[in-house]
């Protein structure tokens, strides 16, 4: 009986949160990555279209699953104007001249470790970017997402916040980057953005911001989860093991390496990252 009440209990709970996730994805093209790494990023057209297009298709996907709201991050300042209201695209940190203003939602971030402007990269433009997409979201739950994402058919959000509520997990990410700093070894996995679902309230609560020194988002989300002895939980997918053994995990579930890394719930594909970052650097086949 304690179980059925339990079932029926989370039940209710998704049926009332399924249209309360926000969605965040941060817009930026060859332009901005040539900005910030010239020494490996350079402008080019056709990869900036093939960008665009993917990610309109995939704004197209999240829209299928009734989203409180879609928020673009305009790094660039190009992105197309949307007319359906639940997408707003607001300019974000790379559309700043810091010379002339310091925007009101950047003094609301807080920054681990030191910050400094003048030391800009391509994964410090998406931190910002992203929290500041977090400041402006209104939904009871948070997808933070890269735009190189592709949800394969018969997904469910709805499983995901299951396991999410039902479990009390702190967040549920694809990624498992590994530790790049010897000192941190202890941690085995940091987070990324690539995938990564919370509740509103899970960054202002544990006080986690932007991880400035270690370069990418949520790797203090992790730090903060094992340090306070949270569970959170980290999907199957490209850094399960080792970079190698993504084939030999694609085929197991019937992909193509080519199409992306794959990863998967409770058993079941449901999302291909295409491994070019936000910036896409690698977005076509032949840049892969």
């Amino acid at each position: 009986m304690d179980l059925m009440r339990n079932n029926n209990l989370i039940t209710n709970i998704i049926k009332d949160v399924l249209n309360k996730v926000s969605y965040i994805l941060v817009w930026s093209d060859t332009n901005t990555m040539s900005r910030n790494d010239s020494d490996n990023y350079k402008v080019d057209k056709k990869v900036n279209q093939e960008l665009l297009e993917h990610t309109l298709y995939l704004i197209d996907q999240i829209l299928e699953m009734n989203p409180h709201e879609i928020l673009i991050m305009d790094n660039e300042g190009n992105f197309p104007k949307q007319d359906n209201p639940l997408i707003r695209v607001i300019p974000s940190y790379q559309t700043y001249d810091f010379t002339k203003e310091r925007p009101d939602w950047l003094n609301e971030i807080n920054i681990d470790d030191y910050y400094e402007d003048k030391k800009m990269n391509h994964a410090k433009c998406l931190a910002m970017a992203y929290n500041h997409g977090i400041i402006e979201s209104s939904g009871d739950y948070l997808v933070l997402q890269h735009n190189d994402t592709k949800y394969l058919p018969n997904f469910s959000m709805r499983d995901m916040l299951v396991e999410l509520i039902s479990k009390d997990y702190e967040y549920i990410t694809i990624d498992k980057k590994p530790v790049k700093l010897e000192e941190l070894s202890d941690y085995e996995y940091f987070a990324d953005c690539y995938w990564f679902l919370c509740r509103k309230d899970f960054y202002s609560k544990h006080n986690i911001w932007v991880d400035w020194i270690r370069g990418d988002n949520n790797h203090l989300a992790t730090i903060t989860c094992k340090d306070k002895g949270l569970k959170y939980l980290h999907l199957p997918g490209f850094y399960e093991t080792y970079e190698t053994d993504r084939p030999e995990f694609n085929n197991k579930y019937f992909f193509e390496t080519k199409c992306g890394n794959l990863h998967t719930l409770n058993d079941r594909p449901f999302l291909i990252h295409r491994k070019g970052g936000t910036g896409l650097y690698r977005i076509l086949e032949e840049k892969r």
